[in-house]
């Protein structure tokens, strides 16, 4: 179906593409009239009203953006400096803890060094010095260069464990150097133990030549004891040596988000560790602060306003300028189509034509438009059918499937036409009348005239094909009566001339000479019937007698193979309406390829079957069935093609023309493999 949609628009201000349809706008009565010039005024007016709702979203997204920023800054600049503030107290409640504990121990040296302390009370007060802090592991007695050793003591809690001899020599023996020179108790760098990160602390006996006293810590327990709880529980602390690399974490929470990090030289007597925090915090949640998020609600909806009030504007200047052009846009395109187009309202009257079908009818467009039926391009003497289906339209009980008719030109000439029929409807969905595109259908009738002639003479050079190859066995069926027919004739002929042959004598000799007369004459006169060209009669044939007919002519072509011949009808048949000569051609064809394909077997094995039995619902159902060699796949698959054929002289016509006979008495042709040959079927339907 041919279905034109043109879309014409009109100013709606509750719709964006309003649709009209082609029946709710006029033609046009002529050009158009050219507007007057724009005044600059206007033209500047014109650009600044499309530009400023632009630049008013621009600068309230980039005030929107700059304050959010700004917030976003501002939040993290205090959390940075919380950050920072926190830090600093935690450097300085780490390094006053471990200062303490540094003078602590230079203190119980310097009373060692005095003599002031018995080997029990030196023990007593480390012992006290341990359970001060749990980060303190063992207290020893060294000589210069570590070669000698004595634990004073120890942390009950760590049986198993050698604190003292995980730590390096070479670190010991450096902060013993550092101590030595400075004095006082000092911390020597940070070492790797299989326990964990370890820290010497080394404090010279004064008075005792090259003695110190050594304790050894534990990273993590100083961490865990001198880091408040409440600071680990938002916040990674970790203790890290100059060169960064990390020798102790406290992350109680969990690793931080590293978002908000700090990092702050630990100085200690003796050496300097870096303390870095790492908040749990992470970036600032704009969505669920309030005033950002009532600034975010508010520049929206302030966007929103002035793009629904800028798309409105559009909208209506953008639809005021579509219909400036629609009504010259249809009238292109209808004058563009080349297939005739007719719009009906729904009183039948015309409202468009374009020029094709002015043309198709030979009438102009002011004598169509406006114009009721009857229309003056109907045939006066149907009239009433056209009125009938106009009416039938119009109700809308009519289909959209095309439809044949004829129409008559100006000049009293009749066409045919296909007319298809398509509801028209305004924007509203309302059915306002009927489109119809009316194609002209005289070259596709000549076409298929065409085509049936050349169909025909197909048939009628198969037909004398089948002839041609019957000719010989012909020949010798009708020489035998004629020539009984000459021995007849010389026999009375003798009687005669012997004188006395009487009429009893005569007339047997004449009687069985005129039969053989009749005999060849059926036998040209059905030759002459099957060749001959003639229009195709329809009238329902008897099955019976419809191979009683053919068998003369089937049995010419068994004689030349020495095929056996079986016809058998099945009584009560149903009769097959069709042209009898038509059916026959197919019967000729079937039965002379079955001949053909048993050529080559055993000469008992050469048998066609030609049987008529009841078929599908009550129809009529003709078989020919050879006890040839088979079809072979390859053949099977091209077997109804046009021009296909496996003989060195066919044109592959033959099966083709025999369906289309077929197909055209509204039956169908197929074949069937048998055990022995191929069967093909004819099944033509109840009359």
């Amino acid at each position: 179906m041919v279905d034109f949609h043109i879309p014409v628009y009109r100013a709606s201000p509750g719709r964006d593409d309003s649709r009209v349809s082609l029946a709710t706008l006029p033609p046009p009565a002529g050009p158009a009239t050219a507007a007057p010039p724009a005044r600059p005024e206007s033209r500047v007016w014109r650009r600044v009203r499309w530009w400023i709702p632009g630049v008013i979203v621009v600068l309230l997204l980039g005030a929107t953006s700059f304050l959010l920023t700004l917030s976003d800054l501002h939040e993290r600049a205090e959390a940075g400096n919380q950050l920072v503030a926190d830090s600093l107290w935690v450097r300085q409640s780490l390094t006053f803890q471990l200062e303490r504990e540094a003078e602590a121990l230079q203190l119980i040296a310097s009373d060692l060094a005095a003599g002031n302390l018995t080997r029990g009370a030196l023990e007593a007060q480390l012992q006290v010095f341990l359970r001060r802090g749990r980060e303190s592991l063992v207290v020893a007695l060294m000589g210069q260069g570590t070669q000698s050793s004595e634990i004073l003591a120890r942390d009950a809690s760590i049986s198993g464990m050698d604190p003292l001899g995980a730590a390096p020599s070479a670190t010991i023996e450096a902060a013993m150097a550092k101590a030595l020179r400075s004095g006082e108790a000092v911390f020597g760098p940070p070492f790797a133990a299989p326990w964990g990160a370890g820290l010497v602390l080394v404090a010279p006996v004064k008075g005792e030549a090259q003695a110190f006293l050594v304790a050894v810590y534990w990273l993590e327990r100083a961490l865990d004891g001198m880091v408040p709880w409440s600071f680990a529980q938002s916040h990674e602390v970790t203790l890290s040596d100059v060169t960064g690399t990390v020798h102790a974490r406290r992350a109680s929470a969990g690793r931080g988000r590293g978002v908000y990090t700090h990092q702050t030289p630990l100085e200690i007597p003796g050496t300097t560790l870096v303390l870095g925090t790492d908040s749990l915090r992470g970036p600032p949640d704009w969505i669920t602060n309030v005033i950002r998020g009532g600034t975010v609600a508010l520049a929206f909806l302030l966007f929103w306003s002035l793009w629904a009030l800028w798309r409105d504007v559009q909208r209506r200047v953008a639809a005021e300028h579509r219909l400036r052009e629609e009504v010259a846009f249809r009238r292109a395109m209808g004058d563009s189509a080349v297939i005739g187009l007719r719009a009906r309202d729904l009183d039948g009257r015309v409202t468009f034509v374009n020029p094709a079908f002015c043309h198709m009818v030979g009438l102009p467009e002011e004598a169509l438009v406006g114009h009721g039926p009857p229309m003056p391009y109907w045939i006066p003497e149907r009239a009433d059918e056209y009125q009938r289906r106009v009416d039938h339209v119009l109700s809308g009980q009519a289909s959209t499937a095309p439809f044949e008719t004829e129409f008559r030109r100006a000049g009293g000439e009749r066409f045919p036409v296909v007319i298809y029929d398509a509801p028209l409807r305004d924007a509203d969905g309302r059915q306002t009348g009927w489109m119809s595109s009316i194609l002209d259908a005289t070259e596709e009738k000549n076409a298929e005239e065409r085509e049936r002639l050349q169909q025909e003479r197909l048939q009628t050079a198969a037909r004398l094909t089948t002839m041609g190859e019957m000719a010989s066995s012909l020949a010798h069926e009708l020489n035998q009566p004629l020539g009984a027919i000459a021995s007849y004739l010389a026999g009375s002929i003798n009687l005669i001339e012997r004188g006395g042959a009487s009429a009893e004598d005569l007339g047997p000799a004449l009687a069985k000479a005129s039969q053989q007369a009749q005999r060849a004459g059926q036998v040209i006169r059905r030759v002459h019937e099957f060749v001959r060209k003639r229009e195709p009669q329809r009238v329902a044939l008897d099955a019976g007698r419809l191979l009683e007919e053919c068998r003369a002519l089937v049995e010419l072509q068994a004689r030349r193979t020495g095929a056996h011949i079986s016809v058998e009808v099945e009584p009560g048949l149903a009769p097959i309406v069709g042209d009898a000569v038509m059916l026959e051609q197919v019967i000729l064809n079937l039965t002379r390829n079955a001949i053909e394909a048993m050529a080559e077997v055993d000469p008992g094995r050469r048998v066609l079957a030609i049987a008529a039995r009841r078929g599908e619902a009550g129809g009529t159902r003709i078989s020919v069935r050879d006890r040839g060699t088979g079809i072979p796949d390859a053949v099977a698959e091209q077997l109804f093609s046009p021009f296909f054929t496996t003989k060195a002289e066919g044109m592959g016509m033959g099966l083709s023309i025999c369906r289309s006979i077929v197909e055209a008495h509204g039956g169908k042709l197929a074949f069937e493999r048998c055990d022995l040959g191929t069967a093909f079927h004819m099944q033509f339907p109840p009359p």
